[in-house]
């Protein structure tokens, strides 16, 4: 495992390990977190494109759909989503030599494809890689880079991309490359507004562009392309935002009947979580929505020292300090009582171990 400290930056030296492992695999998969946003699907398809380059056979597989407005990114490579009776991604988790996890570090991120990678894995001649930038990652593959320096997953796959390319003598940045990496880096620090956007994180967008990303046409598809739907639901959920604690605490829930009034679906949800801490008074927002199999999904978001990720650490969840999320086993009713427990003791310094 390669986990380094806060403010380093791994050399070519140190991704001599990762880039040995992807040069001498034959058929790669590639995969990230479920509910996928821009920073794992930008490092995958990134990836993906300058594996294909080197002559390797790459598959994209996730445990989800892509989100509507990240569907173009389907122009780079192309994106499977898994299914425990699709033949042809099980297949694909079967031939490979290596699966590469990107933007997660914990196994139940990847949902029910874990549970075929452990399979081919025990069978022999599966090696696991696992490239991402949350805290407290869970040590399973077999070589882990967890940057928590990092801005984002992409930042990391810019830099193993460089390394490749110094290694072999050859510019490895295509236009589309470019352009996956550019949407990762621009949605994971917040379009550059983030604390952890370095001078370094706008050296690198300005190479990304100077090698083919358009930063108005990413912005454009990606945040100006929102379904209908998901404004209908956003506009029900505004009403249903609760705040408590002096205004210290904002919380939704999002239930199964408001997405299915609404035509929505579990990706268009993650709009809303930015309103929540748009009050000026919020220090933890807390977004809670219902799944179809009766569990539910709970989103932290904090500011300054509020590490929400130890709440969702409570529940098998992590993350960012000021960003984390978690599943819950627990019906909606119990699932809101439980949550909002912890966050009021958690809010005024009070152990939540044992609450």
């Amino acid at each position: 495992m390669i986990i380094t400290e806060y403010g380093r930056k791994l050399g070519e030296k140190e991704w001599e390990q990762c880039i040995d492992m992807l040069l001498s695999s034959r058929h790669v998969v590639l995969t990230t977190h479920m509910n996928s946003d821009g920073d794992g699907l930008g490092s995958e398809v990134a990836l993906a494109a300058v594996l294909r380059s080197l002559g390797k056979d790459v598959s994209i597989v996730n445990p989800t759909e892509v989100p509507s407005n990240y569907t173009f990114l389907k122009e780079i490579a192309d994106i499977g989503v898994f299914d425990d009776t699709s033949e042809e991604a099980i297949g694909e988790i079967a031939l490979a030599d290596l699966v590469v996890l990107l933007d997660a570090n914990l196994r139940e991120r990847m949902g029910a494809i874990w549970n075929h990678v452990g399979f081919a894995r025990e069978l022999g001649g599966l090696k696991v890689l696992c490239i991402d930038h949350h805290l407290d990652p869970e040590d399973f593959a077999d070589l882990m880079i967890c940057e928590t320096y990092a801005s984002s997953t992409g930042e990391l796959i810019y830099d193993l991309v460089t390394a490749i390319g110094a290694r072999l003598g050859r510019e490895m940045i295509t236009p589309g490359v470019a352009e996956g990496l550019y949407v990762a880096l621009m949605t994971d620090t917040g379009s550059f507004r983030f604390p952890k956007t370095t001078p370094y994180v706008y050296r690198i967008a300005g190479d990304l562009v100077e090698k083919g990303a358009d930063p108005n046409e990413i912005y454009d598809r990606v945040y100006n392309s929102l379904r209908p739907e998901a404004l209908r639901l956003l506009g029900a959920a505004l009403s249903e935002i609760r705040l408590v604690e002096d205004g210290a605490v904002s919380w939704l829930f999002i239930s199964q009947e408001m997405l299915k009034t609404t035509g929505s679906k579990l990706f268009d949800t993650d709009l809303i979580i930015k309103y929540l801490l748009s009050v000026g008074s919020v220090r933890i927002a807390v977004l809670m929505v219902e799944l179809p199999d009766g569990r539910t999904k709970v989103s932290f978001r904090s500011r300054g020292d509020i590490y929400v990720n130890e709440i969702a650490k409570r529940y098998g969840g992590g993350g960012h300090k000021n960003a984390a999320g978690c599943l819950l086993q627990y019906a909606p009713d119990k699932a809101v009582r439980v949550v909002m427990d912890d966050v009021r003791l958690f809010l005024n310094g009070r152990d939540i171990s044992t609450s």
